[in-house]
């Protein structure tokens, strides 16, 4: 066909020749184009492929992510821009060619608006950021209205100018223009002369402006406007922006060139044959697949459209192999790197390949700190490099096209995709509102659909396809489902809110329990009549694979029970995978006005929703990721690595090993083995061991490495790390990359029980003096100080070394019973009953302190503002050899919440007691229900060097299964603390209250109090924890991690000089 579309019929199409609508761009229509679900565009060219004319064949033939080409021409740069708030106070004939655009501002193309200072930001979730106006039956049916007013002057509109010159040798040729990404309507005029208008905002748009060009310099011009119809079907969980926020450009085919055309892909169940169709090209044509050598090894054409390959080399995400078609028509060469895979439905499992793989997921939004949702090629490239060197092979588009580029990317370096349509009506909600309901936006959901398809049905990476997100299934969506498998049939269908007419069955935020019980239902036969739900409209089926769309909301410090979630999956095959909710969090770059001392350079933070005091706003709920806005390597991030990790070292109770091959395509020879032997956290010993041949999906018999038991002391508590490394480089992860570890027990145990009181020491050796306001002790090198008004350590100090020290009287340094944390993101589900509880206002009320030989008894009653509260009693022996052990007994009394957060002692230490080491778990933040990956061992850091950052300031740097922990000033003097029991220890320059209060929540009002380091470090010593879930969104924590209301819990603390 022509690609020159009419754009008179392409408008009666789209409002489906209603004779009453004049056919002109000066017609008066009811309401303008942007409020009108019937015109989702006006000229706008057929959905295609990606490629670009080359000029010759040994073009394709590129390393290069895509080809250089003389036939395209980037557009952008800075444009001149003008803002308005008000449609009506946009400046409305600034497309003339004689306009004066001298007085206007300069911005940046490709770029969001709002990050450069036009209007403000705003996140919200499930609300739509103007009014609901999404029914027919309202008045005001799919118009713009501001959610406060109501009225109708509120839709801010950028116009925009530029201008640019075709080069002399395009001449005779169609000159189309490209918007990759305009939010999220947008009119185009070319010399004056209107050219078309665009809707759905993140897929491609083009126009033919062949009749419209001229030689020399050529004006653009753009009216882009923030909302329109189209934004009832974006109301995804994202910052909303508004601009030229992709690229721009220009490209020239011939005449009778290439539009568009379809590569079909099909192997047969043994991956021995492989079959390779082009369809959709007019005419006469050819067309050559070359090897990744570029060796020839198929040719087409439209006499023989169709290519067989003996024993290909597949495509997968573990083994991303791409031959590259060069197609040719005329002078028109083209180029698509294709890849041989296939993707079904077998049985009750998802199969890929002919394996049942895992999806080991994580969604991703499109989302830069400073430049909103312009993301660049080196960031994608980052993001891609990430993933793959911790093990994520899937990508759910949460929640609509990306850059056409991260396509490619995922389709060179190996990730599967879930490709979502821009498609999410949240606000009208799921039932007889809900926009799948109503007829009047089924136009807009099928095309979004399509235009998807059509879009990328020819990047392998692609392997479901998702109808969008969150919005109200009905017939609009099966119209949908009905035009994507007409369009490629080779892929299953996602849609979770559809599950009984989608190819597989999806869910959100499920539990470790439901997620067991649901892969129950999928071991059953389909017929079977039983079912199962979690909410009432996601219906799940027998014998049916079921995807994890989103799971693990990683809001903050979270992502608990991640293993138990995958020890389930593992267990059956109808479970595919799932996606973490989700990559990085989507916070932005706001200055504060002042002079970073630091830096020299404008302050700024990480703003999240309501930091613009725009309504409505969900506060920090933006800000899920794995990673940070920056993309540092986060603790959640090395946890999602190991759990997701494909080769598991397993010890079975007769003390045999055997190695689990999670791979779906690789042996587990394909890596090299290390091992090192842990002694009581030390590593004595290790060596190399040839990793076994076992078969990918598979498991094999794995022999225990050489040890010399004679570098180990008796008794010593061993484990043996089983590390796996890359043998060979690929383009983002380095040879020598680890990609999985595990920990095995090798005997022994930790000698907790050495933490007891001291036998009754001499006289001569514990000195013990008292007055009316102190009890001192002495005791060889350590000096401690009661305080009878608090009743505990008011000063200690070792070997002359001040350990802590009340900074004043009321400010209490000693260790004192807490059991409140700064609440994180997915501490909700109890944050609220434990305030209500008044335990967050803990009063110490001590008795008399008492001398018994050369003991020291405090007790101290602990209390609430309301009737929860303990009894702490402590008993302190303390040796001669400067070491003290606190016998520790915490009896708890009155009404207590359901679950209170941790439970220990607090400390004030030194501020100069930097210096800290342990044995416990690490290197990187660990909980309860978030320590799979860090593996025991001895960890040295610093106090700061333990925390982890979050955009919203919480409770962070815990580390898990501690056996003694030391702080040091830089001369090595300090003290160490082991217990009687494993510890959970922070160690923190804030107090729980400065972070609890520092930034505001979801629903509150913006503050900001910048953390400002205390004088001493704060210490927590706790001998229960409660862990993190996924409650901000989904589950609390397990049962089995979670403090219900304390029995009486008594511990030994044993704290010596360093």
């Amino acid at each position: 066909m022509n690609a020159r579309s009419d754009w008179r019929m392409t408008k009666m199409r789209q409002l489906g020749v209603c004779a009453t609508l004049a056919l002109s761009f000066g017609s008066v229509f009811a309401a303008p184009e942007w409020e009108d679900p019937a015109v989702n565009s006006i000229n706008r060219l057929p959905a295609r492929t990606y490629s670009m004319p080359l000029s010759e064949e040994s073009d394709a033939l590129t390393a290069a992510l895509e080809p250089a080409t003389p036939w395209k021409k980037l557009l952008n740069g800075d444009w001149k821009i003008s803002w308005a708030g008000n449609p009506e106070l946009r400046v409305k004939d600034f497309w003339k060619v004689g306009f004066d655009d001298s007085t206007w501002e300069t911005i940046d193309v490709p770029s969001c608006v709002e990050t450069r200072g036009f209007g403000s930001p705003g996140y919200t979730n499930v609300r739509y950021p103007h009014k609901d106006c999404s029914n027919p039956k309202d008045a005001n049916f799919a118009r713009i209205l501001d959610r406060q007013s109501g009225k109708a002057d509120y839709n801010p509109v950028s116009s925009y100018r530029t201008t640019f010159e075709v080069p002399e040798n395009w001449t005779g040729r169609d000159i189309i223009l490209r918007f990759d990404g305009v939010y999220s309507a947008y009119y185009v005029w070319v010399n004056g002369e209107k050219v078309g208008y665009a809707e759905d905002s993140k897929l491609p748009s083009e126009f033919d402006i062949t009749a419209h060009v001229k030689p020399g310099r050529n004006l653009l011009a753009v009216e882009v406007y923030r909302w329109c119809d189209g934004s009832y079907l974006e109301d995804q969980d994202m910052f909303r922006f508004s601009g030229i926020f992709r690229d721009v450009s220009i490209w020239a085919k011939p005449k009778d060139g290439i539009w568009d055309f379809e590569v079909r892909t099909t192997l047969t169940d043994d991956l021995k044959t492989a079959a390779l169709a082009l369809a959709g090209i007019p005419g006469a044509w050819s067309a050559t697949l070359y090897d990744a050598a570029k060796n020839p090894v198929a040719r087409l054409s439209d006499g023989s459209a169709s290519a067989v390959l003996s024993n290909p080399s597949v495509w997968s995400a573990e083994n991303p192999y791409l031959y590259t078609l060069v197609v040719r028509k005329g002078d028109d060469i083209r180029m698509k790197r294709v890849g041989f895979k296939s993707q079904k439905v077998a049985g009750n499992a998802f199969v890929l390949n002919g394996k049942k793989i895992k999806l080991k997921g994580v969604n991703r939004h499109e989302a830069d700190p400073a430049d909103g949702r312009t993301v660049s090629l080196e960031t994608m490239v980052k993001d891609v490099e990430l993933m793959k060197r911790h093990n994520i092979n899937t990508v759910r588009m949460g929640h609509y096209p990306n850059d056409y580029r991260w396509y490619d990317l995922c389709d060179r370096y190996g990730l599967y995709l879930v490709a979502e349509a821009n498609v999410e009506g949240h606000e009208p909600a799921y039932g007889e509102n809900g926009l799948g309901r109503i007829p009047e936006w089924k136009k807009s959901i099928v095309e979004r659909n399509e235009r998807n398809v059509v879009f990328y049905r020819n990047n392998p990476s692609v392997t479901l396809w998702s109808l969008g997100n969150e919005t109200g299934h009905g017939n609009n969506f099966r119209a949908a489902i009905s035009a994507i498998r007409a369009l490629d049939p080779s892929r299953p269908i996602h849609w979770e809110r559809g599950n009984i007419d989608a190819d597989v069955d999806s869910c959100m935020y499920p539990s470790v329990e439901w997620v067991v019980a649901r892969g129950k239902l999928g071991d059953l036969p389909r017929e079977s009549p039983e079912t199962i739900k979690i909410w009432p409209t996601e219906d799940q089926s027998p014998g049916k694979p079921a995807f994890l769309c989103e799971y693990a909301h990683a809001m903050g410090n979270a992502v608990g029970n991640l293993a138990e979630y995958w020890e389930a999956i593992y267990s059956h095959d109808a479970l595919m995978g799932g996606c973490i909710w989700d990559w990085v969090d989507q916070a932005l770059w706001k200055e504060t006005g002042r002079v970073d001392p630091k830096t020299g350079k404008p302050e700024r933070f990480f703003a999240y929703g309501g930091d613009w005091d725009e309504q409505p706003n969900d506060g920090p709920f933006c800000c899920n990721g794995v990673v940070l806005p920056t993309r540092e390597v986060s603790a959640k991030l090395v946890e999602v690595a190991h759990v997701y990790r494909n080769l598991i070292v397993r010890k079975a109770s007769d003390g045999s090993l055997s190695l689990e091959n999670r791979f779906g395509f690789t042996s587990a020879d394909a890596f090299d083995g290390e091992w090192e032997l842990v002694a009581d956290g030390k590593t004595v010993a290790r060596g190399a061991f040839a990793v076994p041949a076992v078969a990918p999906l598979s498991r094999g018999a794995l022999a225990w490495p050489a040890i010399d038991r004679a570098a180990v002391a008796e008794g010593a508590e061993c484990f043996v790390n089983f590390i796996f490394k890359t043998r060979t480089a690929t383009d983002l992860v380095p040879a020598g990359w680890i990609v999985a570890r595990t920990q095995i027990d090798a005997g022994g145990a930790w000698r907790f029980a050495d933490v007891s009181p001291a036998e009754d020491a001499t006289a001569d050796g514990v000195k013990i003096a008292e007055d009316a306001r102190t009890v001192t002790v002495q005791a060889g090198p350590t000096k401690a100080v009661f305080c009878r008004k608090t009743g505990t350590l008011a000063r200690l100090e070792m070997k002359g070394r001040t350990i802590l020290k009340d900074a004043a009287p009321g400010l209490t340094a000693g260790p004192r019973l807490t059991c409140m944390r700064a609440f994180t993101d997915n501490d909700i589900w109890m944050r609220a009953k434990f305030f209500d509880s008044g335990l967050t206002q803990l009063r110490y009320h001590p008795e008399p302190v008492v001398v018994e030989g050369h003991a020291i008894k405090t007790a101290v009653k602990v209390t609430g503002s309301k009737s929860a509260g303990f009894r702490h009693e402590t008993v302190w022996t303390f040796a001669p050899d400067g070491s003290v052990v606190l016998a520790n007994t915490a009896t708890p009394f009155g009404t207590f919440p359901p679950a209170i957060p941790r439970l220990g002692l607090t400390w004030i230490l030194d501020k100069d007691l930097q210096e800290v080491a342990y044995y416990g778990r690490g290197p990187y933040e660990n909980y309860i229900d978030r320590r799979t990956a860090s593996l025991l061992g001895e960890w040295r850091t610093t106090v700061d060097g333990l925390s982890e950052e979050y955009v919203r300031p919480q409770d962070n740097g815990c580390r898990t299964d501690v056996r003694w922990v030391s702080f040091a000033d830089s001369t090595g003097a300090g003290v160490r603390f082991a217990a009687s029991q494993p510890l959970f220890v922070q160690a923190s320059r804030y107090a729980a209250e400065d972070l609890e209060f520092s930034r505001h929540r979801n629903g509150q009002q913006r503050f900001r109090s910048p953390l400002v380091p205390r004088d001493g470090i704060h210490v927590n010593l706790d001998v229960l924890q409660t862990g993190l879930g996924g409650g901000s969104c989904g589950p609390a924590p397990m049962e089995k991690y979670t403090i219900k209301v304390p029995q009486t819990l008594a511990w030994n603390v044993r704290m010596a000089p360093l």
